[in-house]
């Protein structure tokens, strides 16, 4: 009775009380926080930021940002290969007369695309920009006709060789019984020519000590002095002494064997293992089953015969 009697009159000095609203508030601030606060057993979800997403797909063009994974796993996963390739070094790639790309590395790169299930985009690039590319993260690889050298291989890693070439030389074709060798051209009084870069690492001093030897400002003034017989020899990389050969079959001729060894391979990024794994299995495939004998005969032998002259 004696609680109740209490109950009774805190009730009574409640209702009394001149700040019954004060009281209210007291009594129902904790079912407001409970009521409005956030349920710990629907935690909210993180929001997706859309313009985060958008620049991420822009940067893809030219880098695929960090995270994405192996190399192999970001062209799986964005559907698209990006190939560094030079255009302009037959008979690797070149315009056709459509205007559309074709050559070697054309024909290969898009049966790599096709093996992957993804699609094609060639990043066209002068030779200096090709490997700053790929080790930027821009291309996924160089396909370009490019040899390995100790100084490339110090930057990029390289397939295994998809075939070889070499340093040729070529002479007019009124001397083509006097120059088989690089010994019938080593004598005094003999003149040989060559371009920008197109000795390459052949050691001409070396092994051509008593020859003179000049380099032109390019191809064409080299050629020249061929053709007007001012040179007994052009020294140059093998496709375009062929190329030279095949244009002017009847003023020009070459041996066509090689005077240095070069590798022939595609370049990927230092430590891209599953990637080269993946492309060298791919080459000796194709090699095996005789696609790449036949793209060769197609490119490196009926091409040069069909530049012929026809008579």
């Amino acid at each position: 009775m004696f609680v109740q009697g209490q109950l009774f009159m805190l009730l009574h000095s409640f209702m009394l009380s001149p700040r019954p609203v004060l009281w209210a508030l007291i009594m129902l601030c904790p079912l407001v926080l409970v009521c409005c606060g956030p349920s710990a057993q629907e935690p909210q979800a993180p929001a997706v930021v859309a313009s985060d997403r958008q620049e991420s797909t822009q940067k893809v063009v030219d880098a695929d940002p960090p995270g994405k994974g192996t190399t192999l796993e970001a062209i799986i996963g964005r559907g698209e290969l990006r190939v560094g390739m030079q255009v302009g070094y037959v008979p690797f790639q070149m315009l056709g007369n459509d205007g559309t790309l074709i050559g070697l590395d054309m024909d290969l790169a898009s049966m790599v695309a096709r093996s992957l299930k993804v699609n094609i985009r060639i990043v066209r690039q002068n030779w200096q920009e090709l490997i700053p590319s790929l080790l930027e993260g821009r291309t996924d690889v160089i396909m370009s006709g490019m040899t390995v050298t100790p100084e490339r291989n110090v930057q990029v890693a390289f397939t295994i060789p998809l075939g070889e070439t070499g340093r040729m030389f070529l002479v007019h074709r009124s001397n083509e019984r006097s120059f088989k060798n690089v010994q019938d051209l080593d004598k005094n009084g003999i003149f040989v020519v060559s371009a920008p870069g197109g000795l390459g690492e052949f050691p001409l001093r070396d092994l051509m000590p008593n020859v003179s030897h000049r380099e032109f400002p390019d191809r064409k003034l080299a050629l020249a002095e061929v053709l007007e017989k001012r040179a007994h020899a052009f020294i140059d990389d093998e496709f375009s002494i062929r190329l030279a050969c095949a244009g002017n079959a009847e003023a020009l001729a070459s041996p066509l064997k090689p005077l240095t060894f070069e590798p022939i391979a595609w370049a990927v990024r230092p430590g891209d293992c599953h990637w080269l794994n993946w492309l060298d299995n791919f080459i000796r495939k194709i090699n095996g089953d005789g696609q790449l004998d036949n793209l060769k005969k197609k490119w490196f032998q009926d091409y040069f015969l069909d530049m012929r002259p026809h008579r």
